[in-house]
């Protein structure tokens, strides 16, 4: 991200006496002086997850001992914002507001094949990847850069009809994931009639597989790749050994939402945590009475 993005990373890295060792991922980002000038230490971007990385169960000591220093690091800052996961530890820090969130994970551990894995599916779904399969639907992996900068193509047509992009995704980060060439890192592509009209990006780690990116043409809806290619990814998953394919954070949008519980995703709560400047916030506030007191004065007058 910090390739991508004008953050700075500021991770940081702990080990404790009895062996284990944490990675704790923040980044910086500066705010303009008309902001306050101070930066905002997060965790990770919209849509992901953050909290700590590690070798083995921490106690909450050893988790408060974590947070405190990371409050005591950061002594001038607009906002720490710590973002939780369905895997993650349960945390309560000191002095942050919790947000809550939930996740929508499909457990693969329960399905011994394909036939219970259908069944997981709401109504009608098995008739959708059988659509796909007769439409020719092909599907492959991909590892060429021109194949990410094809499904960034498709991104920025799908966003278009957006009412928000909270994401606002360039070019470079499509290139940096080809550019890694992580082995954990699988790019799944479907084409029709030899053209790429969707892809689905996945991470791996620790036997969790993760649903990052996915964006397909909505002039191909009626083919359902989106579905049969999900459908493929999760036999793969399945058979590898994977016990939980994890579909992202609600997002409070109900197409998607809906479409995740549809594919067999479980609701696993979470939350994430914000603290703010207390001096910032109280001249913030101030700002808003006195610029609604301009405002009635205004009026009044007038």
């Amino acid at each position: 991200m910090s390739k991508t993005f004008a953050y700075r990373d500021v991770t940081k890295g702990f080990i404790f006496e009895d062996g284990a060792r944490v990675v704790f991922p923040l980044m910086k980002r500066k705010r303009s002086l008309l902001q306050g000038g101070l930066s905002d230490y997060i965790s990770g971007p919209p849509y992901t997850y953050g909290g700590p990385i590690t070798d083995k169960d921490l106690s909450s000591h050893q988790l408060n001992e974590i947070l405190e220093y990371i409050i005591s690091a950061f002594k001038c800052y607009n906002s720490i914002l710590i973002r939780g996961n369905p895997f993650g530890l349960p945390m309560l820090p000191t002095g942050f507001n919790e947000v809550k969130d939930l996740s929508y994970i499909i457990e693969l551990y329960k399905y011994n094949n394909e036939r219970d894995l259908l069944k997981s599916y709401s109504e009608r779904i098995s008739t959708d990847i059988n659509k796909a399969k007769k439409s020719n639907i092909v599907i492959k992996k991909a590892s060429a850069v021109q194949d990410y900068e094809d499904l960034y193509a498709l991104y920025k047509k799908a966003s278009a009809h957006w009412i928000h992009d909270l994401t606002n995704y360039p070019l470079a980060l499509f290139q940096n994931v080809c550019r890694l060439k992580n082995i954990n890192i699988d790019f799944w592509t479907a084409y029709h009639n030899n053209k790429m009209i969707g892809g689905d990006i996945v991470l791996t780690c620790n036997k969790i597989s993760n649903w990052w990116l996915s964006y397909y043409d909505r002039e191909y809806s009626k083919y359902f790749a989106r579905r049969y290619v999900l459908h493929q990814i999760l036999m793969e998953c399945r058979d590898k050994g994977i016990t939980f394919y994890d579909l992202g954070v609600g997002s409070g949008l109900k197409g998607i939402e809906f479409y995740k519980k549809s594919m067999g995703g479980e609701e696993f709560p979470h939350s994430a945590w914000i603290r703010e400047n207390t001096f910032l916030k109280s001249l913030r506030n101030f700002k808003r009475i006195i610029v609604a007191a301009s405002k009635r004065i205004h009026r009044d007058v007038h």
